[in-house]
């Protein structure tokens, strides 16, 4: 809880800001999808990576701020039975749709407040895993010295913090495209009015400057993705009124002023290895691990980062070591699979290949890294580098830097195959006749738009066996010429995507 006299403020002022984001977010629903890597099992692994021993995600606590409509939260209580979750956010649509989505999954290890975050009770807590996912950047100053108030009264002692957050300089090329959005809207108050008119002025742009030389060409891909976006993305992302990018080393003092140390990034990619010459690799070597963080952000200008926060003095930021994946499993990412597919990686050297078609044929499961050490050294042959482990474990780091492959302190439980009874992941069938995406078991967000099969994937569930659900097919598309032919290659097809569960 926040003391209106803390904040400089009268009290009126806090109910004008919570008021004009309930209401924003209450005219037009936040479609949440799951952020795979504010899993606890990927904090976990990514935290384990860096040297600090996280909680066991199987039975930790987990709280979201700004949960939205539990997109994201809910998969997590799924795959997690044994953890505990408390979701929190303004929005009572939002909070409605959470409550749906949990009760239609009967899910027991759940709950949610329709609250300010300054008013979570205080006897909740503390909790192992904090996420603050979208939340930072888009709400006013009062609301984010709450958040970082909440972290520090409710992390446990090992626990761990997510916290997203648009970041500069890259966001410096975004905020001049708000700034011609923002006014050329601001006198439209329906937000589907307000959204459409925003896509055709970024379209616009977007294609009068792609033409223009230098910065501006940079600009137009801006406006061309805004003229793509999600309508509640749109709205709420670029149209907000708040939206506060931060150089990194301001948040990390942000955080240390209330106890708190930052430790890294959830994503393994803002984790690489230096790569920008000998001169400023040079220098990058010899600065402070947030020095060089600082100044990779510009090399790369980076817009937007997922940081990971512990209580001072319990971890140090520190970069990934490569041993530490020993013991762990691998699996490909969803764009690497789609590039080996695709024959995008002929060109790899043998080595990579044969890694890579090793974890797409078991995609989506993942392999024992030990394994994979083994396929190195025996592919790179007697004499070269790669024979040895350290160099084997360097090259699988490297791998997940760039993004090829995703590490795992434990395999998930996916199913390669549908059984006689196949049962998809209960979320994914939840969401398959509602949204264009389904949430898959690795707590990916994967494109879900065909309209037989946002219909058919309801039905697998464990209760029909194949004949009937080749009946259930058949019903559903009476023009489809062979159900039973479909019905193996939509199987196969949810396996590839990670949603059966058997």
């Amino acid at each position: 809880m926040i003391p209106s006299d803390t904040l400089g403020r009268a009290p009126p002022v806090r109910e004008e800001v919570t008021g004009e984001l309930k209401a924003a977010y209450d005219a037009y629903l936040y479609v949440g999808r799951p952020c795979a890597n504010c899993h606890p099992a990927h904090i976990a692994t990514i935290a384990a990576l860096i040297g600090h021993d996280a909680p066991d995600p199987a039975t930790a606590r987990v709280l979201e701020i700004g949960c939205g409509d539990g997109g994201n939260l809910v998969p997590m209580a799924a795959t997690l039975p044994n953890a505990s979750f408390v979701g929190i956010d303004l929005s009572s649509l939002g909070i409605g749709e959470a409550r749906a989505f949990a009760s239609a999954l009967e899910l027991s290890n759940v709950a949610f407040h329709d609250a300010d975050l300054r008013d979570l009770p205080a006897d909740l807590g503390p909790f192992d895993y904090v996420i603050a996912h979208g939340f930072y950047s888009w709400v006013p100053e009062p609301v984010r010295l709450a958040m970082f108030e909440t972290i520090h009264a409710r992390l446990a002692p090992r626990g761990v913090a997510f916290v997203s957050h648009n970041v500069l300089p890259g966001c410096g090329l975004r905020r001049m495209v708000w700034d011609v959005l923002k006014p050329h809207v601001a006198g439209i108050e329906d937000p589907v009015a307000r959204i459409a008119e925003a896509r055709a002025m970024a379209a616009k742009m977007g294609e009068a400057m792609t033409q223009q030389p230098g910065l501006a060409s940079a600009i137009a891909i801006e406006f061309r993705e805004i003229a793509e976006r999600p309508g509640f993305a749109v709205l709420h992302d670029d149209l907000a009124a708040v939206n506060h990018p931060v150089l990194l080393r301001d948040i990390v003092a942000e955080g240390a002023s209330h106890g708190l140390a930052w430790i890294g990034d959830a994503d393994l990619f803002r984790h690489p290895a230096p790569a920008f010459g000998d001169t400023m690799n040079a220098y990058l070597a010899a600065s402070d691990r947030l020095t060089r963080e600082h100044v990779i952000d510009h090399l790369r200008l980076r817009r937007y980062r997922e940081s990971l926060f512990v209580r001072e003095g319990v971890a140090q930021a520190a970069a990934p070591d490569a041993r530490r994946l020993a013991t762990m499993h691998a699996a490909a990412t969803n764009a690497t699979v789609e590039r080996h597919a695709a024959g995008q990686d002929r060109a790899a050297p043998p080595l990579q290949r044969a890694l890579i078609e090793r974890l797409c044929d078991v995609h989506p499961r993942s392999v024992p890294v030990d394994e994979l050490i083994a396929l190195i050294i025996a592919k790179a042959g007697a004499g070269s580098p790669l024979a040895s482990r350290d160099n084997a474990l360097l090259l699988l780091l490297n791998a997940a830097y760039a993004g090829v492959i995703v590490p795992l302190a434990a395999p998930a439980g996916i199913a390669a195959s549908a059984s006689e009874r196949p049962r998809a992941f209960a979320p994914a069938r939840w969401q398959a006749p509602r949204h264009d995406f389904v949430v898959n078991l690795r707590h990916d967000g994967v494109a879900f738009t065909d309209p037989v099969m946002r219909a058919f994937l309801p039905l697998v569930d464990g209760t029909r066996d194949r004949e009937a659900l080749v009946a259930e097919l058949a019903s559903l598309a009476p023009s489809m010429r062979d159900p039973r032919r479909a019905l193996d290659e939509y199987l196969a097809h949810f396996a590839r995507l990670g949603i059966l569960e058997a």
